[in-house]
């Protein structure tokens, strides 16, 4: 008696991203359903900012363009946060519960694997940064309306661009075990160097120049260009700004992900993974 057995269909390589990014996705949304109180929390604890920025302004008397300056500005870094922070703590999870391994056995390219397992971060990032701009407004902030479309283009070149920096750093934790110290450094450095709360032109010289080697930067600057009608002055067009961001997603993201191949299979070589 023969006994048949059915042949595996071979994806394409557009059917293995879909699939694996659908993966992903999928199990994030498990979390977000089995934890709904942690995604309610999270939205809850940015109207805070908001508050504590709109009531200095009016004990203040300041008029409400730097309430919006301020708004626009930590909303950014809010919604980038995610993109940055989001690939490395998963890991640090998938190796302390042991099923990092799980992860690289599935017949998908390794390179993947870091876009793949961001995707609803930085999808639920970008929200929170437009919740936060909303609050804002119903706070009374002047928003310019037509200025949000390319707004959101901008904000998510800043995600991708912060996506290909969280690779490098889960790459280091691949390696080393250890990556927070270095992520939180660049997160607060961001927060200061980007000019979330302040133009850059106010930083001493010799440490402004640092400002433009961060994607938070220019995508600060475009979007305060674009939904204030009085932006400050200084800071590069929109225009030059997407133009740069451009060149930050492609470069660093291509970059990231083969950096992050390499590591795995360097740490497969060297034993670090039982794969």
């Amino acid at each position: 008696m023969t006994m048949a057995y059915p042949t595996l269909q071979k994806r394409s390589f557009g059917r293995k991203v879909y699939d694996t990014v659908e993966g992903y996705v999928r199990i994030d949304l498990v979390e977000e359903r089995m934890f709904p109180a942690t995604s309610i929390m999270r939205y809850l604890a940015v109207v805070f900012p908001v508050l504590l920025y709109y009531f200095q302004v009016s004990f203040l008397g300041i008029d409400k363009q730097l309430f919006v300056t301020m708004i626009v500005g930590t909303a950014v870094i809010a919604g980038l946060q995610d993109a940055l922070t989001a690939l490395t703590s998963r890991l640090n999870f998938a190796m302390e519960r042991g099923t990092l391994e799980t992860y690289l056995v599935e017949p998908v390219p390794w390179a993947l694997i870091p876009v793949a397992m961001n995707v609803w971060r930085s999808f639920t990032g970008a929200l929170l940064a437009c919740f936060m701009v909303a609050v804002g407004w119903v706070l009374g902030a002047p928003i310019e309306a037509s200025g949000i479309p390319l707004s959101l283009v901008v904000l998510f070149l800043g995600i991708v661009a912060c996506n290909a920096l969280g690779s490098f750093a889960a790459a280091f934790i691949v390696l080393f075990k250890r990556g927070e110290p270095v992520v939180m450094l660049f997160s607060l450095a961001t927060a200061v160097l980007g000019g979330a709360l302040f133009p850059i032109s106010v930083l001493p010289e010799w440490i402004r120049w640092a400002s433009y080697l961060i994607p938070h930067t220019y995508v600060i600057s475009a979007t305060r260009h674009l939904l204030i009608a009085d932006a400050p002055a200084d800071g590069l067009a929109v225009g030059w700004s997407i133009a740069i961001l451009v060149v930050f997603s492609v470069v660093l993201l291509a970059a990231g992900v083969w950096v992050f191949d390499r590591s795995l299979k360097l740490a497969r070589r060297l034993g670090i993974l039982s794969i």
